[in-house]
């Protein structure tokens, strides 16, 4: 692997556990980017959306994409949060810095995965009927999805489909 590999896509796609599997079967370190947030913060990030606001979280989250991308010089695994291509100019920076691949899945899926999760993420948390908002979710933020460099449709992957992507990386 010589460029890093960014995995974004909805809250309970499996980005975190994607990424650590990809990371410990490349032997190539992995960067949860919403761990590296609350580690730079000193608070959770649903602490930040309480208590400073989605817009003083996303121009963290930026802040933090940059930084983790200057202060690693070996190609990495990161698994981005479900906003940040959404926000500045941060698909441009993951676009220059690496492969973007959107891990993609149906809302039934992700709702399967939102009952098994113990963390609450805070754009879901708010929200009475789960299914509605991860749909809304998902329509605002497909077009940057969209962008990304491979598309891979969460429940048909294996290691082997992402061998194939790691290959030309």
């Amino acid at each position: 692997m010589k460029r890093s590999l960014f995995l974004i896509g909805m809250p309970y796609v499996g980005k975190s556990h994607w990424g650590k599997l990809l990371a410990g079967h490349n032997n190539v370190p992995f960067t949860d980017l919403d761990d590296f947030i609350e580690q730079t913060a000193g608070r959770t990030i649903p602490d930040i959306f309480s208590q400073s606001g989605e817009d003083i979280f996303r121009a963290l989250e930026h802040q933090c994409l940059k930084n983790l991308l200057t202060t690693e010089t070996t190609p990495q695994i990161v698994a981005c949060g479900g906003g940040t291509p959404c926000f500045f100019n941060n698909m441009d920076i993951m676009k220059q810095h690496g492969t973007v691949v959107w891990l993609n899945a149906s809302i039934p899926y992700l709702l399967k995965n939102a009952t098994s999760d113990t963390t609450t993420r805070p754009l879901i948390a708010q929200n009475e009927d789960p299914a509605t908002r991860l749909e809304q979710l998902l329509l605002s933020r497909k077009d940057y999805y969209s962008r990304a460099h491979h598309i891979l449709q969460v429940e048909d992957i294996s290691l082997t489909t992402f061998d194939k992507i790691l290959r030309h990386v």
